[in-house]
């Protein structure tokens, strides 16, 4: 097993704030079994594109992030992005 970057800026055990991107149309009252991220709908501009839904919220960690990815999957819903934002300790104000 490789050892950890000393470097990185995350750390293991801490939670961190992750913006999740899927193509199509995730309704909020599924955030529950989507580990309370929050979820929101950007509407197409145009006809030829689909919605795009954004969840954004803290994980505890990998498992978790794989367990939201893996019920999108099983929604059939494409995933465009993935981003590891920050610890959630340090942006916890920004989803309130």
């Amino acid at each position: 097993m490789p050892a950890l970057d000393s470097n990185s800026r995350f750390k293991p055990g801490h939670p961190v704030m992750y913006r999740i991107s899927v193509e199509g149309r995730l309704s909020p009252s599924l955030s529950e079994r989507l580990a309370e991220m929050r979820i929101e709908l950007a509407e197409a501009r145009d006809d030829e594109c689909s919605p795009v839904t954004t969840l954004m919220g803290p994980l505890a960690d990998q498992a978790q992030l794989a367990g939201v990815l893996s019920a999108l999957f099983e929604r059939r819903l494409p995933i465009l992005s993935v981003e590891a934002l920050s610890e959630a300790s340090t942006v916890s104000n920004e989803i309130q």
